[in-house]
This record gives structure tokens, sequence and C-alpha cells, in this order.
């Protein structure tokens, strides 16, 4: 009995050591600089995106509009960048000398300059492979990477998964509206009244979705320069591979500098909430204010191309997924009243019950989210898919 007593005695004495982080830096009302991407030196496009930093209280994202960036070479070249929506710039196929080295150059809207240091141009080897693990719990993808030459030794890795979503219900009735003495009110109607079809711009649509974490990996103490680990995890009967599921994956080659400062970047927000975890450390990047020398700017640039690399995975591929809609429908009484009261707060789906003379008694009906499908996606199909 006195074990049990010390052992609780502990566990309340650990919970009452945790206490909620307050930040020493004070951060001013308009909020730091944060700079996030790479520098492209392949044939695709280099997005650079700024931010404001916000507090810990206020999940908003702040994004900085207005800037003027650009790659400035040491041999005087310049590559402006063009903002293609808020915060984000962009630049297509930039003609980078590997023999030269390359820096970041900001203005922001209150003439505020911002630079990055040199750094060379790297050259990142191609995708191996990424390959998947179908177990009882789910699907775990995993990507592999080599470079015969060795000089690659560090590496992060992104990627953006699209899935083809089909919706729980097809809608084969719509409301139609009609004048009554009263007011405008509603009756049901087939799409087709000859052909029953069904609206297809609302049944398949595909969702997009980027990862949110920092993968990264490094070969310095591997024997081989070769690296093979996992890079996402797909929940058994998760919506993801109801159906059709694609993943592309972006590799890019790392300085050690950025290696290290995406390290710290992920403890510092992934490993906190504990009193077990790490406390947040200092980031320091090579990004400056050259208009303010104190002022921090968040951020760490590197130079190098991007490889990619995309694969299909279809349902058919994976016995017993087991995906369930949480949806559900009701049957409602085919009248004016009946109808003009649910029109507006769900969806038609399909006649319930026909009449001997063949009208409609009753049909059913869902919330919007189970039969229309773009409130999770766009029902354009997308350039790369089958």
């Amino acid at each position: 009995m006195k074990k049990l007593i010390c052992f609780l005695f502990l566990i309340i004495a650990i919970g009452g050591c945790k206490e909620k982080y307050v930040s020493p830096v004070i951060s001013p009302t308009t909020g730091y600089l944060v700079v996030e991407g790479t520098i492209n030196a392949g044939n695709t496009t280099t997005e650079i995106i700024l931010k404001r930093t916000v507090k810990l209280d206020n999940p908003v994202i702040v994004f900085e509009s207005g800037a003027l960036v650009s790659v400035l070479g040491e041999d005087n070249s310049i590559f402006p960048l063009n903002e293609n929506g808020s915060g984000h710039y962009l630049g297509s196929n930039l003609t980078l000398n590997k023999a030269k080295k390359y820096k970041l150059h900001i203005q922001t809207k209150d003439t505020k300059v911002y630079e990055s240091d040199f750094v060379e141009v790297r050259n990142t080897p191609a995708i191996d492979s990424i390959s998947k693990q179908y177990t009882s719990t789910g699907l775990e993808l995993f990507v592999s990477t080599h470079d015969a030459t060795g000089l690659t030794k560090y590496y992060q890795w992104d990627y953006t998964e699209t899935w083809e979503y089909h919706s729980p219900y097809k809608q084969l009735v719509t409301y139609q509206p009609t004048n009554t003495p009263s007011g405008i009110k509603y009756y049901l109607a087939y799409f087709d009244p000859v052909l029953v079809s069904f609206n297809s711009a609302i049944y398949t649509c595909w969702p997009t979705e980027n990862s949110s974490t920092i993968i990264s990996g490094s070969t310095v103490t591997l024997t081989d320069n070769k690296i093979f680990l996992p890079i996402t995890f797909i929940s058994k009967g998760s919506v993801k591979l109801s159906q059709l599921y694609s993943i592309i994956a972006r590799q890019y080659s790392l300085s050690e500098g950025r290696y290290n400062y995406l390290q710290k970047m992920k403890k510092n927000t992934e490993g906190t909430g504990s009193v077990f975890d790490a406390q947040p450390s200092e980031l320091v990047g090579n990004i400056h204010c050259t208009s303010n020398a104190t002022e921090p700017v968040i951020g760490f640039v590197d130079i190098c191309n991007i490889q990619e690399k995309r694969i299909f995975i279809n349902n058919t591929e994976l016995p017993d997924w087991n995906y369930k809609t949480p949806c559900l429908k009701t049957e409602i009484v085919n009248n004016i009243d009946s109808i003009t009261f649910v029109h507006d707060r769900f969806y038609p789906i399909d006649v319930a019950k026909l009449s001997p003379f063949g009208g409609i008694l009753s049909y059913y009906f869902s919330s919007p989210s189970c039969v229309d499908c773009t409130f999770f996606g766009t029902n354009k199909k997308p350039s790369f898919w089958p």
C-alpha cells in the first residue's frame, strides 16, 4: 500500500511540474520575418514563402505581401521572383551557374532589406524508389536514394498527396423552386425526367494534402551512402485509399548548416509539450536583416536541383482496406412544406417510395458534405491523373 501511495505521489508531482512554455523573445507587433523554401537550380519552379511570426496563442498565418524578391549571383546576375498569391514568390527555370554562389535578396514593403549568405549550388541525386508496406494497421510509404559520388550527405523530403474521392451518395434528384401564393416553395424533380441520371459534377473530386512535418536524413554515420526511410503512414480504412491515391515526393540535397537548422526546428516544433521533451532552442539561420543587424530573421536558404518521383496506389492493391463512410441518409415525406423546411440545409439523394400511380411519396436526403464532394477537394481532374 505504501508503494502504491508513493507511486501516485510521484505521478502527481511530475504532473504538477508541467508549466506552460513562455517564450523569452518579445516579438514586435508586425512579427519577425520567416523565410521558407529552397532556390531550385533545376528546371522546375522556385517558390519562396514569406511569413511573419505570431504569438503562441494566435494560430492565424500572416503572409508578407508586396516584397521584392530576387536571387543574386556573385557574378552580379539577377533572377527576380514574382509574387503569385499572398506571400508566395515564384521563379521558373533559373539558369544558375553551378560554379558560382548565389544569395536570396528581399526588400519588404516597409523598405527593410534581408539577405542570405552566399551559398553554393548543390546537386541532388535522383529518388530511387517510393515503396510501400501494407500491415494490419495501415500502409507505410518509404523513400530510398543513394549518391554514387558520395558528395551528398544530408537530405530533406516533402510530399503532396492527391486522392480520388467519391461522395458517399449520388444525387439522383434535385429541388426545384415554384411560386405559390405564400411565396417561393420547393418541389422534388429528377435531373432527367426521362432517364434518371445523377449530378456527376459533385460526385468525383480530388482532395490534395501537403506534408506538414520535417523529414530529413543523413548518411554521415553510414558505411554506404544510401538512405531508406519512412515518409508517411496512412491508417487502415482512411478515405485517401478508398479509390485511387497518388503521392509525389520531392528530394533536396542539403548543406550541413541547413540540416542542423532543420534538426533544431524539428525539436522545437515536434518535440515540446512534455517535461521530458527537449526545451526549445534558438534557431540561427543564414538570413539576416542588413538594414537592422539586431533584428532576428527565421530561415535558412539552400540551392539545389529538386528531384521528384510520383507513384499511384489503387484500392484493389489493398485487400480488406475497409473504408467506411460515416454518412447517414434520412427519409422524408414528399410534400411542399416538408421540402421547403429542409431544402437549404440538406441535399436530396434518391426516391424512397413511389406511389402506385408513379408519384414520389418520399425521398432520402443527407447532409451536404455527404453528397457534394467539393466540400473536400476540386472537381477538376488533375492533369497527371490517369
